[in-house]
């Protein structure tokens, strides 16, 4: 089983997720990195999937060029059905020469007739309007058919030239009739002013909305949308306009035409440690993306994935219902052991006036490793911790809650990755690589908090059965 998808000896980067014929194919830009070594320069591979638990892996699709080709590292892009053939427009970075601070980047093509073998369009290249736009940060080309205005389009992760300098990300546009010829508008497409790149982008139409997908480097580093009633604008903000928290990186979307799913990377370490340096690549993680009324996007756990994971249970154990708490204090209880792999669904009710409650993952009985999942209603607010930090460092996420005092979870590990659901609304992917403790349990700070409709599922009991 390989639920979170990662590369031996490599980390999986930045994904190109494509479906035609019944498969989910993810490209993906494959770094040869572990959490101490690293080589930037990137190329494009190869898996695809029907249920985003077992991939199979195709290689190398699109490899990295020469020290004096366009695409010395060949990174982030799309692929798009034209006629007979696959299209894959990526991003060429050249070799850095170190004479400036930045890589020029340029667009370049490759085709395909199966998927599987791409062949580079060696005449095809699209530069920055250099005269708009920054010819180093010119990359992550997402190239569809605008079906209203009978052509291809085009957005590009750009830079304006002016304005403050971590606020300069646009994203671009450009616009062709054949594919071989592209105009680039001199007005971004969207250009708030608020970020200094608007990485990865990914447009898609969902009933009445369009919604733009993209990840930011500056404020926060996560995937966040916009929506439009049209592809002119205005591009509005949600309340929560996050898509995941700090623990997953450069999400695009993929459809099958009834369900979407969001696809990206659960961030790493450095040297494989909590609290270190943020590492770019780690593991694939799919969550399913599902439409309110009011346009708003919730993010839940694939139905799909998880019917695959049940079937191959090891076993499946109802865990009781109990009361935990502390009227003017702390209080917390075990409720399960957790596996290597394995599921937990578990839903918590806090009384009234309950200042903090949550969720412990992977503790001892000391209480003195592992994580935390914190629900502060009365603030709106829920924090992911480890439980051993100190007072003055930073917790490793805060991300907005206005579920109440009523939480549904559903919870996946393996090893040391967990993605939890809130509520089949909101998703956390959170890396823990402390497994001292084995332990799952709930806490309830100046309060009390109620366990029920609890269940343990286990995949996999221990990691040398994986192996």
């Amino acid at each position: 089983m390989t639920r979170f998808y990662k590369p031996v000896g490599a980390r999986l980067g930045d994904t190109i997720p494509f479906y035609w014929d019944g498969v989910y194919h993810v490209f993906f830009l494959k770094r040869l990195a572990d959490d101490t070594h690293d080589r930037v320069e990137t190329d494009w591979c190869h898996i695809s999937t029907t249920d985003f638990v077992d991939f199979v892996d195709h290689g190398v699709a699109i490899p990295k060029g020469g020290v004096s080709d366009p695409d010395f590292s060949a990174a982030t892009g799309s692929v798009i059905r034209v006629g007979d053939e696959f299209h894959a427009y990526y991003t060429g970075f050249r070799k850095w020469d170190g004479t400036s601070a930045g890589r020029h980047q340029t667009v370049l093509r490759a085709r395909s007739t199966d998927l599987i073998t791409w062949t580079k369009d060696t005449e095809f290249a699209l530069v920055s309007d250099e005269g708009h736009y920054n010819a180093d940060e010119w990359r992550d080309p997402f190239v569809f058919f605008n079906t209203e205005r009978q052509r291809y389009q085009m957005l590009v992760a750009g830079q304006t030239l002016t304005g403050p300098v971590l606020r300069r990300g646009a994203t671009v546009l450009a616009e062709s009739e054949s594919t071989d010829e592209w105009t680039i508008s001199p007005e971004p497409f969207w250009a708030p002013g608020i970020y200094s790149m608007h990485e990865c982008p990914d447009l898609f139409r969902m009933g009445d909305w369009w919604y733009l997908v993209y990840s930011t480097l500056t404020d926060r580093t996560v995937t966040r949308y916009r929506m439009s009633r049209t592809l002119d604008g205005p591009w509005i903000s949600p309340a929560d306009d996050e898509l995941d928290g700090l623990g997953l990186y450069a999400a695009k979307t993929i459809s099958d035409g009834a369900n979407r799913y969001l696809v990206g990377w659960a961030t790493n370490n450095t040297a494989g440690q909590d609290g270190a340096g943020w590492l770019w690549g780690g593991n694939l993680v799919v969550h399913e993306l599902v439409q309110q009324d009011d346009g708003r996007l919730l993010v839940k756990q694939p139905e799909i994935s998880r019917a695959v994971l049940e079937s191959r249970a090891q076993s499946r154990t109802p865990l009781p219902a109990k009361q935990v708490g502390s009227a003017n204090g702390f209080a917390t209880s075990t409720i399960a052991w957790l596996p290597h792999a394995g599921m937990i669904d578990i839903t918590l009710t806090a009384e009234p006036e309950t200042k903090a409650f949550g969720i412990e993952l992977r503790t001892t009985p000391e209480r003195d490793h592992g994580y935390s999942v914190t629900f502060e209603p009365t603030l709106s607010r829920v924090l992911v911790d480890r439980l051993d930090r100190f007072g003055a460092d930073r917790p490793y996420d805060v991300r907005p809650y206005t579920g109440g005092s009523k939480v549904q979870l559903r919870i996946e590990t393996q090893g040391e990755l967990y993605v939890i659901y809130i509520n089949d609304e909101q998703a956390i992917t959170l890396r823990g690589y402390d497994r001292t403790g084995t332990e799952f349990g709930v806490f309830a700070t100046e309060g009390e908090v109620a366990v029920s409709d609890a269940e343990l599922t286990v995949i996999q009991q221990d990691e040398e059965v994986q192996r």
